[in-house]
């Protein structure tokens, strides 16, 4: 019977979190793309660290309920834990650097958003809002770098050298 009610809520696209008004998160990203094929919604990948860290992805940590309840609604959730191997190497991959935001198409084949750094809680409902939409279409991605990644920092060069000799 549980089975059956699971099927049915799979593929009708009522999850757990949908129910109580938070996202279910996920955190393997082929399970998370194989349900935003099924489901034909968008993929909202948050990237930080420890318990809870998608929260640290706003710039003071806080995801409002109505926030919550358009992630449950309209996007299949991801988290990526930094404190982990798995999710060092995945946050490397989307090139962000210790917290971040990435949103796929409906497809899960176009990436639509990527920010590496911290955002404003006007900032999420805005793209979240944009990204949501069913008639959004990917051109391109928009992309925005406020924390750069270490493989992506300038080398710093310096301007002068010091002589150890005598004169």
């Amino acid at each position: 019977m549980y089975i059956m009610m699971s099927v049915i809520a799979l593929v009708s696209g009522i999850t757990p979190g949908s129910l109580s008004g938070k996202p279910a998160w996920n955190d393997d990203y082929a399970q998370a793309f194989k349900k935003v094929s099924l489901l034909k919604k968008p993929m909202a990948v948050f990237v930080g660290s420890g318990k809870e860290g998608w929260g640290k992805v706003l710039q003071d940590g806080t995801i409002k309920p109505e926030v919550y309840k358009v992630l449950a609604d309209q996007f299949v959730c991801m988290y990526v834990d930094t404190d982990t191997e798995y999710g060092k190497k995945l946050a490397s991959q989307f090139q962000v650097a210790s917290r971040g935001l990435i949103i796929s198409d409906r497809t899960g084949g176009a990436q639509a958003y990527s920010l590496s750094g911290a955002l404003t809680a006007a900032e999420l409902s805005e793209t979240l809002t944009k990204y949501s939409a069913k008639d959004q279409e990917v051109q391109s991605t928009t992309t925005i770098v406020r924390e750069a990644p270490v493989g992506v920092r300038p080398v710093y060069t310096p301007q002068y050298q010091f002589s150890s000799g005598s004169t």
